[in-house]
This record gives structure tokens, C-alpha cells and sequence, in this order.
């Protein structure tokens, strides 16, 4: 039997369940007045929709532009009519499933009540708040009871379509970066941003933070094997890496930081014998540790989040597989299996989910699951198998995502659930020479542009432990990678600092509701002077508008377009954005404050919204109201 909800949490699900009762009125009224229609692209269905059915509503949604930036579904749609909490209290995803019924019915939108579900919306956000700290103050009074790492009373979803399709949650903010804007848009906008949760803390006693004085974050630094250095993780920050990698595995229900395990001892990559520690311990609560000391944030006043790259390893590998057992049920249990590490990953990060990146909420540390095994079909239980790939595609609620590959991720738009996707650099050979035939832009420009178009950000790395690998780095950055790895960090650290400085500037901010266009997007800030808005990323497209620079103004995302050069500034990324005079275009990075050459903004998010087949490749702008 359901324990009695608290006063304060019965005014939260009377609030959420009253905005759900406004939407489901015109949700119906759609379904009773509609006609279904098929996405444009897409062939007719073979059985007759009814109109206004979750499936209908979302792609309303995603084939009129709705939700920018956003990866709307059925299940999406779904939570807010049954008034779930971290779905309802999102705007944009709110006033869109308004806007799908009215378009469904033929009735017209107007801003007013746009406006009027966002302040309903934002009015549960502020109950919610109030909830939670009412809880705090009152530990022995009965809570509601709370969906998994939400702080929310748990609800089963109405289910209107019978139709089962499989789960696309929203696109993380992959890698995203920037402050809140500090100016304060409107009322409504601070009761929004008053949602966003605290940062929980483990229950375990996190190591000393050591604070960093004068340290730049390098945004290209990702620190590989960072475990084996003499201070793992510390030498990292010290240095402003923004990316560590560590291998782990699972050794009496401990994932341990290790490469290979010879007996009782860690044999490193570099044959040396070292004492195992724990991923929990070294970077969990390290990190943890760091967030907490310097005000939210890795790096203070960096406000990108930092990825913890952590590849599964196994104890025992045959023919380049993990050992198991022969009897399915065991091997669906054994240690050596990497569902089993996944899983076990996934609950050691429950005490630190308040500093993490999550589905649809921004966090200072994003958890990226690498390794070869990743894609594996191993024994998932006594009759069936299925893959760490499969594990992490199913969570809802994802606090661990998936390190990618070209061919499996590099034109797919799921960069929801991969953020990033890693490649060996082609161009080393085996004594650290250079090959110029194989350079990285040479064997991998079209991928990296695919695969950063699709929103994915990408990760080179060197399977020779090259120690200086200044070509390379320089072809990589010019190639537009995201991330450039090295397990010799002095030496990176050295050239990054001078070759490699500000990114593509910017200095966008964490993707928020932006109140006067009523949408969600990211604020940037561009260089003084008229910018002009152009109707492609091309320089030759026919200009559409300008917008005033000099300042902050919003973007939905950006991809690679056609190089542009004004002055002594060139760059071939462009962002999508709305000009002064209300048309819809793409804006040069060039305008952007403290670009870099050929570099994408610093924190803006790759791709618009997650496109579905038979929907063009580019932004597109809200459809009719």
C-alpha cells in the first residue's frame, strides 16, 4: 500500500496534475476535431492512426520544430500529459505538446498562452524546491514516495497509443558549456532555473579538494590512462585537462583501477606493479570532492563539463573477448562480464548523481563507458544476451553514456546516448614516424564532419604511447577534433597552451529557457558590430536578416558549414539562431567573441535536434503556431 503523501508534496502532484489536465482538454479536443497526417518524408501508414495519439503528437512535434534542441517521443509526450515531474516542469517540452494539439486541430496558438504554461510549469519547479527543503527540515514526517534520483513522487504513465516504440530520450546537452546568462530574462525564467537540483554528496568521506589557482582549462586535453600517472586525476587539474580516462574492473565487487591483473597485483600498461585503488575512491570522490569545493563547478568559472572516460577491461580475455563461463546463467553473473561491470558502474554512481550529466540536465562531470567490449553480445541471463551498447540505450534516466565508433555512430543521430565517439589515430606508425598519406584529415574528414553534424563530439587517441605527437595534434585541430589524447600530459599540456587557445569562443552558456523567444537555446557572446544572418552555413547563401553583436544572444546549435574569412579570423562552423528581424538562419563563428581558427564555439551543441528519417539534415525553425 502507497505510504500517504506529505502536505507539501500533495500541493506539488495537485499543481503538476492540474497543468496535465489543461493539456490532456486540448490534447482531446485535437483527437476529436484532427486528421492524422504523416510526417513530410515519411510513407503513409498501413493501418489508420487515430489523430492525436501520443505517436502523432511527437511527430507533430519533431516535423514542425517545436522543441529545438530537443529529442522528443511518445514517452516524452506521455510524461507530461501524466503529469511526471521531470517532464512537466520542462517548458519547452510543455508548451510544445500545447502547440502539437493546436496544430493537430487547426486552432491557432497565440504567445499569451504560451506564456501561461510556462509560469504554470515553472510554478511546479518552485513547489518542488519548496518540497525538497521542506523534506530536509522535516527528516521524520513521511516524504511521497520518489522515482529513482528524481526527488519526485513516483507515478505510472497514462498510456493513450498501444503502440510500443522504442525509448529516444532527449538529447543530453552533450559537452555543453557556459554560465546561466546573468542577466535574469524574466520572473519566469529565475522560478525555472530555481529547478535545477543541489549537488548531492557522497555518503563516503571524499579525499581533500585541491584547489587550483590560475589554472586554464584546456578544452582539447583529455588525459589518457590518466590512472597510471603518480597522482591520478590531481595531475590532470593541475595541468586543465578537461577529459580523464581509466580502465577499470570488477574484482570482488570493487571496480578496480586496472589494465591487467597478474595474481594479486595491477600490472600497468607499462609493465610496472602497482596497488589497485578504486575508481570510487580516485575519481568519484575526487571529483565530487573538487565540484563541491569550487562552487559547483571542476574548474572555477569553467562551466563545460569534464568527461571521466572509464573503459571496461576484463580479468581474463581469450582470442580478444572476455573468459565466461560455459553455463549461460553463470556467465550472466560473472565478474569477467562487462554487462555485469556496467551495472556495477551504474550503481556506484548514485551517490554522486548531483554533480553528474544526465538526461536532460546539465552537470559539471559527464561519465562516457569506453572500451571494446562495449558492443559485445554476451550471456545477459540463463536465455538471452545483449551488450553494454543495449544496457545503456534502455536507462531513461542516464547518467552513464556510451563511447561511440564511426561505423556504428557517426551518422546516426543518437548522440543522446553517445555524446562522443573515439578513433585510433591513422597516421603513427610504429616507431612514432609520420605517414602524411594517412593523415587524420586525410583518412577522417568526412567522418568527423558526419559524425559532429549528427552532434557528436570526437576523441583521437594513439594506441603507440607516441610521446610527442606535435604533427598530429596540429592535423588533428585542423581536422576539427574535439579532443586530442595523450598518456605523456606535461607534453600536451605544453602544446596545447601554445598552439591551442580560447576554442571556438563564445563562451556559451548551459542550454536554458530562453523567455523571449520562448524556446530552449544557449546564449553566446559574439564580437561588437552587425552580424549578418545567412540562410545556409555558407557564405554565398542569400542573407536573411542580422543581429546586433557586441554582446549576448541565443543560438540552437551548430554544425560544419562552408569556410568563412572576415578579416584575419576564418572558421567553417556555423550557428543556427533567429536574426533581429525574425527570420531564421545561420550566423559564422567568426562573429563570435575569442574564436580560434576553424574551431567550434565553446559549449554550444552540435546538431539542432535529433533528425528522424526522411527530415532534412539541417535547422529548421519553429513551424506554425
Amino acid at each position: 500500500m502507497q505510504e500517504p503523501l506529505s502536505p507539501w508534496w500533495s500541493k506539488v502532484q495537485d499543481a503538476a496534475q492540474l497543468l496535465a489536465s489543461q493539456l490532456n482538454a486540448s490534447v482531446g479536443h485535437a483527437a476529436r476535431v484532427g486528421e492524422y497526417t504523416s510526417p513530410p518524408g515519411s510513407p503513409p501508414p498501413r493501418r489508420r492512426r487515430r489523430p492525436a495519439s501520443l505517436r502523432h503528437l511527437a511527430e507533430v512535434i519533431r516535423s514542425h520544430r517545436l522543441a529545438p534542441g530537443m529529442s522528443i517521443d511518445k514517452d516524452d509526450v506521455a510524461g507530461v500529459l501524466a503529469g511526471d515531474l521531470r517532464r512537466i516542469t520542462e517548458p519547452a517540452l510543455v508548451v510544445a505538446v500545447a502547440r502539437a494539439s493546436h496544430v493537430i486541430a487547426g486552432v491557432p496558438f497565440d504567445e499569451l498562452a504560451a506564456d501561461r504554461l510556462v509560469v504554470a510549469s515553472a510554478h511546479v519547479a518552485a513547489l518542488i524546491d519548496a518540497a525538497r527543503q521542506a523534506d530536509e527540515k522535516a527528516p521524520r514526517a513521511v516524504p511521497a514516495p520518489r522515482s529513482a534520483g528524481a526527488g519526485q513522487p513516483a507515478r505510472e504513465p497514462v498510456v493513450i497509443d498501444a503502440y510500443f516504440t522504442t525509448r529516444r530520450p532527449g538529447r543530453p546537452r552533450a559537452l555543453v558549456a557556459g554560465a546561466v546568462s546573468a542577466i535574469v530574462l524574466t520572473v519566469v525564467l529565475m522560478l525555472v532555473l530555481r529547478h535545477e537540483q543541489p549537488h548531492e554528496r557522497s555518503s563516503a568521506v571524499p579525499p581533500a579538494a585541491t584547489t587550483v589557482v590560475g589554472v586554464t582549462p584546456l578544452e582539447h586535453g583529455h588525459a589518457e590512462d590518466d590512472y597510471l600517472n603518480a597522482r591520478p586525476l590531481q595531475d590532470a587539474l593541475e595541468r586543465g585537462f578537461t577529459s580523464v580516462e581509466a580502465d577499470v574492473f570488477l574484482r570482488d565487487g570493487t571496480l578496480v583501477l586496472c589494465h591487467h591483473v597478474d595474481g594479486d597485483d595491477c600490472e600497468d600498461k607499462r609493465d610496472n606493479r602497482v596497488t589497485a585503488e578504486s575508481l570510487e575512491s580516485v575519481y568519484l570522490q575526487g571529483l565530487s570532492a573538487r565540484v563541491n569545493a569550487t562552487g559547483g563547478r571542476v574548474y572555477p568559472g569553467y562551466d563545460q563539463p569534464v568527461a571521466l572516460f572509464v573503459e571496461i577491461k576484463c580479468v581474463e580475455v581469450v582470442g580478444g573477448g572476455c573468459t565466461l563461463p560455459a553455463d549461460p546463467a553463470a556467465a550472466a553473473a560473472d565478474p569477467n562480464n562487462p554487462l555485469v561491470v556496467a551495472e556495477k558502474i551504474m550503481s556506484v554512481l548514485a551517490p554522486y548523481r548531483g554533480m553528474l550529466f544526465h538526461t536532460g540536465q546539465w552537470g559539471p562531470v559527464q561519465l562516457v563507458i569506453s572500451g571494446s567490449h562495449n558492443d559485445e553480445q554476451v550471456p545477459a541471463s540463463a536465455g538471452g544476451h545483449d551488450s553494454v551498447r543495449g544496457l545503456l540505450g534502455r536507462q531513461t534516466d542516464r547518467y552513464a553514456f556510451l563511447d561511440g565508433s564511426f561505423a556504428a555512430d557517426g551518422d546516426q543521430y543518437n548522440a543522446d546516448l553517445v555524446p562522443v565517439i573515439s578513433f585510433a589515430d591513422p597516421d603513427t606508425r610504429d616507431d612514432c614516424t609520420y605517414d602524411d598519406s594517412r593523415s587524420i584529415q586525410t583518412v577522417h574528414w568526412d567522418d568527423i564532419i558526419g559524425a559532429q553534424t549528427t552532434g557528436h563530439h570526437v576523441r583521437v587517441w594513439d594506441e603507440r604511447d607516441c610521446p610527442d605527437r606535435s604533427r598530429s595534434w596540429t592535423d588533428a585541430i585542423y581536422g576539427s577534433v574535439d579532443y586530442l589524447s595523450s598518456s605523456h600530459p606535461s607534453l600536451l599540456q605544453d602544446w596545447l597552451t601554445h598552439h591551442v587557445v580560447g576554442g571556438g569562443g563564445g563562451h556559451c552558456a548551459v542550454p536554458a529557457w530562453i523567455a523571449t523567444v520562448r524556446l530552449r537555446g544557449q546564449n553566446c557572446t559574439l564580437r561588437a558590430g552587425t552580424v549578418p544572418v545567412m540562410s545556409r552555413p555558407d557564405r554565398a547563401s542569400s542573407r536573411v536578416g542580422t543581429v546586433a553583436g557586441g554582446g549576448s544572444h541565443w543560438f540552437l546549435g551548430q554544425q560544419p558549414g562552408e569556410s568563412n574569412t572576415v578579416g584575419a579570423a576564418t572558421n567553417f562552423w556555423w550557428a543556427y539562431t533567429r536574426a533581429d528581424n525574425g527570420q531564421w538562419g545561420w550566423v559564422s563563428l567568426v562573429y563570435f567573441a575569442d574564436g580560434g581558427l576553424d574551431q567550434s564555439a565553446d559549449g554550444l551543441q552540435y546538431g539542432c535536434y535529433d533528425v528522424r528519417a526522411g527530415e532534412p539534415d539541417h535547422c529548421h525553425p519553429l513551424g506554425p503556431g
